[in-house]
């Protein structure tokens, strides 16, 4: 998952960027890039507040960002990515993935590209560049319509900035008015942080232009509505809202329903840190077990999920047990998924070192069984223990005592809509 940024004339743009970056820090934690008017760059692995120092400040009003985690391609080539053609030069950043960028790379090399990086994302530059027209907009517009998803991007020409969402919206995208200009983010939540003012969620299948002239709106292929059902189970901040609802409420009816589904009993609730607080709020609420605070989250620790390497070491050195709250209980532990298992078997094991007598686990969403090929890093079928092992072994590999997940049902009456893409929870794909 990544997250991406822009700013069309505001003053101060590096300053912006830093803060809208800072506010979806939590969709990426290997790389931060900026690339700001007349295509000055700065990028460097490390966090936003590593990488956008005031040393390296460059003076603007307009720019793009992007903070990322690898899904395709190495995780040292770094967004956005820049390119020129006989167009003019032009700056993308992108959230998603392209699953045929395969193909697509090697149809590209066979008509003559020469590709600078392994990135699906530099598929873009090259479809702008074979275009066949010399309008920028319109060659943008001609690159958008040809390729299905999964993209939110952001690109940068010399003369204006352009956002846009394939046609089914798995990944969000915003724009807002800001003092004289706009600002763009995966998120509505770090527009609202900033002061934002008329923040609008861009249709899928539109792309939003900025230049001189103002704002002007576009359709380049037909709405299909199919967002990522994860943005609500785990990706998105608490506080940020999409066409279904806050992220919070939801996943708080995720909890209510988990609790109606399974009628787990137990002595106290203790969630899983941050993406499984809001659930557990929700379960402890509809089942009058008490919720405490049994697992500090260290902060200073990146979301273990979404780093490439080490998830064991970091689960250990990121949650820190409780054991007054803990010890002689029956402990309902509520967690927004299991994936791979790893950093699950790995909780249970320190509350039962800390004296649990029991630990049941409640999932506030489906079992993932299918990779995604949308921009999450699940690439692998065989690394997701739903796919690999029944219920009754997963509960032995984690040793948990019970465990229970939300129905795909109830996650589509929490969301409160069905327009959803479930691949990895039903392995029914829209592309």
């Amino acid at each position: 998952m990544c997250g991406i940024a822009g700013v069309w004339n505001v003053d101060a743009s590096y300053n912006i960027l830093h803060d809208i970056l800072l506010g979806l820090q939590h969709r990426g934690q290997e790389s931060t890039g900026i690339i700001l008017e007349n295509f000055r760059i700065v990028k460097e692995k490390g966090l936003v507040s590593q990488v956008l120092t005031q040393k390296n400040y460059i003076p603007g009003k307009i720019g793009i960002g992007h903070v990322r985690y690898s899904t395709f391609g190495e995780n040292t080539e770094i967004q956005p990515l820049m390119g020129l053609t006989s167009k003019g030069k032009f700056a993308i950043a992108h959230n998603g993935n392209i699953p045929d960028a395969m193909q697509r790379m090697k149809s590209l090399i066979e008509k003559g590209a020469v590709f600078n990086t392994t990135i699906d994302t530099e598929i873009f530059l090259h479809y702008i560049s074979l275009a066949p027209y010399a309008d920028p907009k319109l060659s943008v517009q001609w690159t958008l319509s040809r390729i299905p998803g999964a993209f939110s991007v952001l690109i940068l020409t010399e003369k204006m900035l352009i956002a846009a969402r394939d046609s089914f919206g798995f990944r969000p995208l915003f724009y807002g008015k800001y003092r004289d200009g706009y600002v763009i983010s995966s998120e509505d939540a770090p527009l609202i942080s900033i002061g934002a003012k008329d923040i609008t969620e861009i249709i899928p299948g539109e792309m939003v232009i900025f230049s001189e002239n103002g704002m002007e709106k576009t359709k380049f292929a037909t709405t299909k509505m199919h967002f990522c059902a994860f943005e609500y189970i785990y990706f998105s901040r608490p506080d940020s809202n999409f066409f279904y609802g806050n992220v919070h409420k939801v996943r708080f009816k995720m909890g209510e329903i988990l609790f109606k589904e399974s009628n787990m009993k137990g002595d106290v609730v203790i969630p899983i840190l941050d993406s499984g607080f809001s659930g557990a709020l929700g379960f402890s609420a509809a089942s009058k077990i008490p919720i405490e605070l049994g697992l500090m989250r260290n902060r200073y620790l990146g979301r273990s999920f979404i780093m490439p390497e080490k998830r064991e070491e970091i689960v250990k050195r990121k949650l820190i047990p409780i054991p007054q709250v803990i010890k002689d209980k029956e402990v309902v532990l509520i967690d927004d998924s299991i994936v791979r298992g790893t950093t699950m078997k790995q909780i249970v094991k320190m509350l039962r070192e800390n004296g649990a007598k029991k630990v049941k686990v409640g999932i506030h969403s489906p079992p993932v069984i299918g990779p995604c090929p949308y921009g999450i890093d699940t690439s692998r079928k065989n690394e997701l223990i739903a796919s690999q092992k029944k219920l009754d072994e997963i509960i032995k590999e984690i040793n948990a005592d019970e465990l229970h997940y939300l129905s795909i049902d109830g996650l589509k009456k929490a969301i409160g809509g069905d327009n959803l893409c479930l691949g990895c929870l039903n392995l029914n794909y829209p592309i």
